[in-house]
């Protein structure tokens, strides 16, 4: 760039770096490792203002996305990955999550196309419903009946707010005994160096969710999804925590399942617990 400083283009840079999915405070980070060269957890928080642990833990994440690597002797040192070799890993993950949504739109239309088609047995056709249930209690409970009668697989997404957070927590203790009886569990959640501990029952089978999404969902035995909208910023909404979606229609079942495994697949494993 003409007429600016290496520090002026740091800050561009990381301002698009953003862009590609990559916190803020990482960002900072990797360029100030960029800048600096091999640096101690503690001198980066130093100099960027920040608490060492929170440093600490995104230069974790920072290595699992192939972006710093750390050096073997104490204290740690680490040091970026540089820029264009970064770039290359960024594209690459850019185009796998494009082939995985294209995928996914592919499966969502076949699944569309045989909705269409599809003639139900009678038999089946009380199962496929949407209902709406009020009411913390009442939400609460169905949650921890779903979870009680998981056979196989429980899938779970969850912002680190809200309602859908607070029944994932009420929940772990009920997650954790499937999962040791040998159901499936996945758990796509914000996972942070504060609530690490909060999965540590099930942390094999967490990953980092990075994305903000409205509402939390579960999915169990690719038979019912339950799905818990998040508040909203309408002062004229009437309790919406207090809200939950069943569905029981295969086919929806079915589109939240490949639109869950999207991100799953695409997210990458970040710290100790993934």
């Amino acid at each position: 760039m003409e007429n600016s400083s290496p520090r002026d283009e740091f800050k561009k840079a990381k301002d698009e770096l953003v862009l590609f999915g990559i916190p803020e405070r990482e960002a900072s980070i990797y360029f100030s490792l960029l800048e600096r060269g091999e640096s101690k957890a503690g001198e980066l928080a130093a100099k960027l203002g920040l608490h060492r642990l929170d440093v600490y833990h995104d230069l974790k994440t920072l290595q699992s996305k192939d972006m710093v690597e750390g050096t073997i002797t104490k204290p740690m040192k680490f040091k970026a990955i540089p820029l264009h070799i970064t770039l290359e890993v960024l594209q690459k993950k850019d185009q796998e999550f494009a082939r995985s949504r294209t995928n996914a739109l592919s499966d969502l239309r076949k699944i569309s196309e045989d909705l269409k088609t599809r003639d139900l047995p009678k038999e089946n056709v009380s199962g496929n419903k949407i209902q709406i249930i009020g009411g913390q209690k009442t939400i609460s409970e169905k949650w921890i009946s779903i979870l009680e009668h998981a056979k196989s697989e429980i899938l779970v997404a969850a912002i680190d707010k809200g309602s859908a957070k607070v029944l994932l927590m009420r929940g772990m203790e009920e997650i954790s005994k499937k999962m040791k009886a040998g159901v499936n569990v996945r758990i796509f959640t914000p996972v942070t160096q504060s609530n690490t501990d909060q999965f540590k029952e099930v942390a094999s089978e967490v990953r980092h969710l990075d994305s903000i999404n409205s509402a939390g969902v579960c999915i169990v035995d690719r038979k019912e999804v339950m799905i818990i909208p998040e508040a909203s910023d309408d002062p004229s909404s009437a309790h919406p925590d207090e809200t939950a979606i069943i569905i029981t229609s295969p086919s929806i079942v079915e589109m939240f399942r490949v639109l869950f495994f999207v991100g799953w697949d695409t997210s990458p494993a970040t710290g100790d617990s993934r």
